[in-house]
C-alpha cells in the first residue's frame, strides 16, 4: 500500500491501554511506531507538543496529522477507515452494475454499463463530507482491480475516472476512454 499516513502510538509499555493499542495496530498490519514517552525524553516531547496544555496525554494515537486521546475502538477503526481507504475492500453488484467501496457509514460508487461485451464506466461519486482525501482515486484504481481479476474489457465514461486511468502509469494503457 502506498501513500499511508504514518501512524504513531505514544504511551508507555506499563500502561494497559497502551498494550491495548499496540496489540490492536499489530493486528491491523498498517505500518506504525511505537513511542515510549518514559523510555524516551523526544518522544515525550513531541507528544506534549501536540497538546496546547502542553500536557503527555496518552496513549495518543497519530495518523497523519490526526491525533486521537484514548480512542475507542469503533472512532480508530473509523478514522483509519477514512484515512487509510486503501485498506478497505470493493464490493462489485452486478445486480445494481457497480462498484461500492464502504467507508464507515458511507458508499463511493462507480456505476456501470454493460454493451457489446465491454463495461462502460458511467460514474464515479465520493460522498461529499469524504471528497478532497484521495477516496476518489482509492475507489476508481480498486474498480480496475476488480476488473482486470473478473476479466471485462473496459471504456471509461465519467471525466474523472477516464483522468484517474491517464495519469496511471498501470492503467494508462489497459483502460480505454
Amino acid at each position: 500500500m502506498k501513500n499511508i499516513p504514518e501512524i504513531k502510538l505514544f504511551g508507555t509499555a506499563a500502561c494497559h491501554k497502551t498494550t491495548f493499542y499496540k496489540t490492536w495496530l499489530d493486528q491491523t498490519k498498517l505500518p506504525h511506531h511505537f513511542l515510549d514517552v518514559a523510555e524516551n525524553e523526544v518522544h515525550l516531547e513531541t507528544l506534549r507538543n501536540l497538546y496546547e496544555s502542553r500536557k503527555g496525554h496518552f496513549p495518543t494515537i497519530t495518523i497523519g496529522k490526526k491525533k486521537l486521546r484514548n480512542p475507542k475502538p469503533e472512532e480508530l477503526q473509523k478514522w483509519i477507515n477514512k484515512l487509510i481507504p486503501e485498506i478497505l475492500e470493493i464490493t462489485h453488484d452486478k445486480e445494481k452494475q457497480r462498484f461500492t467501496l464502504a467507508i464507515n457509514d458511507e458508499i463511493a460508487k462507480v456505476d456501470y454499463q454493460i454493451r457489446d461485451n465491454k463495461m462502460y464506466l458511467m460514474h464515479s461519486e465520493v460522498p461529499y463530507n469524504l471528497r478532497g482525501q484521495g477516496i476518489g482515486k482509492v475507489l476508481v484504481e480498486k474498480t480496475f482491480e476488480q476488473l482486470t481479476k473478473e476479466g471485462y474489457t473496459t471504456v471509461a465514461i465519467c471525466s474523472y475516472i477516464k483522468s484517474v486511468a491517464a495519469k496511471s502509469e498501470k492503467w494508462k494503457t489497459k483502460i480505454a476512454y
